[in-house]
């Protein structure tokens, strides 16, 4: 049966505007899909153009170990990093348990190759922790400072016992550092003389930047019988020997030492062994004065942080 021509214009509207309607939404589709190719693209070209750097989450000091805990990892855009920037890429050859931080260094701060150093401080199968409180410190003397342990004579001679330690832990009074068998033996002799000899100070000075800074040679010479303590004392390894049969086997340091030390020690008299016991009181009484009042400063300025 023949449709009239009203009804067939319409369904031919009708169809007319479903392919419209299909042409359209195939192109609105399309369009989408684009769009969302593009999007795509662009966030892999941002993602692909990032890179993980290491961030410093608190202030730091220089030669202070670098903790893991300190370090925040972010992702920036590969422009902004620092060509010896610390990355995933290179992050666990670089950051160890034996790295230290050369100079202060401000929270937020992006951690580069160039910003640490290998410690100095090996443990060596001879090392031990030890604590003094008849050494003069520092007023501003600071856990993670580094020292050296110096003998100042009467007439003006300076010798450095010891050479650049970490100060573990210090109060008022006492420090502790960590000292190999034969700097035991070497700044226990100092000890002894310093208070052998009126007028002598044994003391400490510190490091500006211990992580830029190298450690300073150890001028001081013990006596021949102390040399030869560590040279047969079993504790002391190896290297430590070799490195002190350089040191202590040197005519010439020897014969400094007779003209400046023992001679100094001899004008003592029977005197000697008195200024071991007054000086030492005298020495631990004049610490406890100037570093008392320090770390009562720090304690004040601690708690009014709390409290506020």
């Amino acid at each position: 049966m023949a449709s009239n021509p009203m009804q067939r214009k319409a369904r031919n509207s009708f169809l007319l505007g479903v392919f419209i309607t299909m042409v359209i939404a195939a192109l609105v589709i399309g369009f989408l899909l684009w769009r969302m190719y593009q999007q795509k693209q662009q966030e892999e070209a941002v993602e692909n153009a990032k890179q993980t750097v290491y961030v410093l989450a608190t202030d730091v000091t220089s030669g202070a170990s670098v903790l893991i805990n300190e370090l925040k990892a972010i992702d920036v855009t590969k422009d902004a990093v620092p060509v010896s920037a610390i990355t995933n890429l290179n992050y666990a050859s670089i950051v160890t348990e034996n790295t230290q931080y050369k100079i202060d260094l401000p929270a937020g701060t992006v951690l580069s190759e160039d910003m640490i150093v290998e410690s100095d401080d090996v443990t060596a199968n001879d090392t031990r922790e030890q604590e003094f409180n008849m050494i003069i410190l520092p007023t501003y003397l600071e856990i993670d400072d580094y020292v050296d342990i110096r003998l100042r004579l009467p007439s003006g001679e300076d010798y450095i016992v010891v050479s650049k330690k970490k100060v573990i832990d210090a109060d008022e009074v006492t420090m502790w550092i960590r000292l190999t068998e034969d700097e035991i033996l070497t700044l226990s002799n100092a000890i002894v003389e310093a208070y052998q000899i009126d007028g002598t100070l044994l003391y400490a000075t510190t490091y500006v930047e211990p992580g830029i800074q190298e450690a300073a040679s150890v001028t001081y010479v013990p006596k021949i019988s102390v040399a030869q303590l560590i040279n047969s004392d079993p504790n002391v390894v190896q290297t430590a020997k070799e490195e002190l049969a350089k040191r202590y086997n040197n005519s010439t340091l020897y014969s400094g030492r007779t003209d400046i030390i023992n001679q100094a020690v001899g004008s003592q008299g029977e005197r000697a062994q008195t200024n071991v016991t007054t000086g030492t009181a005298t020495s631990i009484e004049a610490q406890k004065d100037s570093r008392s009042n320090y770390i009562k400063e720090l304690e004040s300025a601690q708690l009014n942080g709390t409290t506020e």
